[in-house]
């Protein structure tokens, strides 16, 4: 719907594409190859299992996705300024995105693999990924992925953007789609990512003023959405009381920074 210090430079290891890295612990960081986005997706639909349990309507999984996460996945690792590297534990996808190196698909195969393989693959695509085209590097997790978290604040990754959501009940099946007006808000009403069913579609309210969400959110309703979405954009605060009044809460965080001083290139 969604999915950032020192830098790899300090381990004294550079990754090449198509290149094997290997540290002097053994930790082996390679391309990922076609077979291994199976396993990728794999990793993914834990990972949506475990989210679920975070907000149970906004990161719903989908049924019998997985293949088709795999393929998406290998499409999205053969554009232009994509890089997509594992370990034996974890694996990380990224995808140019708005200038920024957007890291949505990573994921390791337990919490305790955050602080090694998830740090080091995250450092290994920065240092792929980066350029003047790619000059920020971007990771959304959950709010509540205390491992996941600790590691991007570890690297001086802050976070830069926050989704509230909130589940509506809708009026009816849904009526409009696109571009709509919720209450007195421009907004836009569309289907939610194909690895997650929240049972209907999502309204994205944009980052509107919290004093308005509410009555918009409510409109949205009206229209058949399921799910009402603010999306907070520039260093926004932890806390927002209006919109906690409103019910939204905060199931997910984008970090955004530069774990690393080396020089761009071009």
């Amino acid at each position: 719907m969604p999915g950032v210090g020192d830098g790899w430079h300090a381990g004294g290891i550079a990754f090449a594409r198509g290149a094997c890295v290997v540290r002097q612990d053994a930790r082996v960081i390679r391309p990922m190859h076609a077979d291994d986005f199976d396993w990728a997706a794999t990793l993914m639909q834990q990972r949506r299992e475990r989210y679920a349990e975070f907000s149970p309507v906004f990161w719903r999984p989908a049924a019998n996705i997985t293949a088709g996460h795999a393929q998406f996945m290998r499409s999205t690792a053969a554009r232009e300024g994509a890089v997509a590297i594992r370990t034996d534990a974890g694996f990380a996808l990224s995808y140019p995105h708005e200038g920024r190196c957007f890291v949505d698909d990573f994921a390791v195969d337990g919490d305790d693999r955050w602080a090694v393989d998830g740090r080091e693959l995250l450092l290994a695509v920065w240092s792929a990924a980066r350029s003047s085209q790619q000059q920020v590097l971007r990771v959304v997790t959950a709010r509540r992925d205390e491992p996941k978290r600790s590691m991007m604040i570890a690297l001086g990754l802050e976070v830069g953007a926050r989704w509230w959501v909130k589940e509506l009940s809708p009026a009816g099946d849904a009526s409009t789609w696109g571009p709509v007006t919720v209450g007195d808000v421009d907004a836009l009403i569309g289907p939610a990512p194909p690895v997650y069913d929240p049972g209907g579609p999502v309204c994205l309210l944009g980052d509107v003023d919290p004093s308005r969400a509410g009555q918009a959110a409510d409109a949205a309703a009206e229209l058949g959405a399921v799910l009402a979405v603010v999306q907070r954009e520039f260093n926004p605060v932890e806390s927002e009381p209006v919109l906690e009044a409103a019910g939204f809460h905060n199931p997910s965080e984008f970090y955004e920074g530069d774990p690393s001083t080396e020089p761009l290139g071009a």
